[in-house]
């Protein structure tokens, strides 16, 4: 979800301009940071719908297939853990700027989910190891990535906010 998201805000970006895709991204951080929050879920689904409206063409049709996405959507420790490896290199992808900061910040809200996939797990001493071992491999990876310091910074305290919230859980 998250890499097809900053994906679209990419292709937003470039037809209608940072705001859009910054917008876009914000809510999406929002709803990633807490899936289970349905005001941040509805917010984004309203966003994408919007998006869909105004952009037209391919945009318009994952726009939509996104809202449809995330209306429906349940998090598995799996599929966090995908989406954030794949957020990670998606963020290293785009061009320094606003939606790379945006992207950054859509990675973090990622990152900060981990402690939501424990308490909503059937067992969460199982949950709290597997996202553990996600955490630890995800800062590993994160030190051989192509990003600024200060960006390696961000995402690696991110982490590390994270790993301290799962353990306290």
């Amino acid at each position: 979800m998250g890499p097809r998201l900053v994906g679209l805000a990419a292709i937003l970006a470039r037809r209608q301009g940072a705001a859009a895709a910054q917008t876009l991204l914000r809510k999406g951080s929002a709803w990633m940071a807490d899936p289970s929050n349905d005001a941040a879920r509805q917010a984004l689904v309203e966003q994408l719908r919007v998006g869909a409206e105004k952009a037209g063409g391919t945009a318009a049709r994952l726009s939509a297939r996104l809202a449809k996405e995330v209306d429906k959507r349940r998090v598995s420790v799996g599929a966090w853990e995908r989406d954030l490896m794949s957020l990670r290199y998606e963020v290293a992808d785009i061009a320094p700027g606003p939606v790379r900061d945006a992207a950054l910040g859509a990675y973090a809200a990622q990152v900060s989910a981990a402690v939501h996939l424990i308490a909503g797990a059937g067992n969460p001493d199982r949950a709290r190891a597997d996202v553990l071992r996600a955490l630890a491999a995800e800062e590993r990876m994160l030190r051989g990535e192509r990003l600024g310091a200060a960006e390696k910074q961000r995402a690696l305290d991110a982490v590390a906010a994270a790993r301290a919230a799962c353990a306290a859980r």
